[in-house]
């Protein structure tokens, strides 16, 4: 709980910064999209009988976002949904007497970046993020009655770069690497 308030206040300093700075900068577009992607899911334990973890990329996910860009900053709300990924497990593992399955979700997510960015001329510009990014974590394990499933709501840093080709007035293409 205390990592969301700090998030949340992280985000309203950072609107209240942008705000008293675009009376300065004329703001150039409200902007609302869809994004789709390839993303990793990475979970990993550490318990007194071994580890276990669990990655796998390439899990299909999507987001719409919203945000406003001025000429070097912008402000971005994501809300998106991602794939599951998931890995088995032999007997033995953790001092397990049957082998077993954990599959791992971070979905819904939902973020809330900064955004400053360079124009080289109209149609092109590149880009950072920062900011945190809220999702709901679930672990699913089948075929073993000693693990449970578990959901939480997890709190993180979020950061990326990326670059933005406006291909005409209502339409652009962006590519980014982006670390939720």
């Amino acid at each position: 709980m205390k990592k969301a308030l700090f998030h949340l206040t992280l985000l309203a300093a950072l609107l209240t910064t942008q705000t008293l700075y675009a009376q300065d900068q004329e703001i150039e577009v409200y902007y609302g999209a869809l994004g789709v992607g390839s993303y990793t899911v990475e979970y990993t334990e550490t318990r007194p009988t071994g580890n276990i973890a669990v990655k796998k990329s390439t899990r299909p996910a999507g987001y719409l976002k919203a945000g406003v860009d001025a000429q070097f900053w912008g402000a971005e709300l994501r809300l998106g949904l991602s794939g599951s990924g998931g890995k088995n497990f032999p007997v033995g593992t953790i001092g397990s007497a049957t082998a077993f399955r954990i599959d791992v979700q971070a979905s819904p997510f939902f973020s809330y970046l900064g955004k400053v960015q360079y124009p080289f001329n109209d149609k092109f510009k590149i880009y950072a993020l920062l900011g945190g990014t809220m999702a709901n974590f679930s672990i699913n394990p089948t075929g073993n009655p000693v693990l449970f499933s578990s959901s939480a709501t997890k709190t993180g840093f979020t950061y990326g770069i990326g670059a933005a080709y406006k291909a005409t007035q209502d339409f652009s293409v962006d590519v980014e690497w982006i670390q939720y």
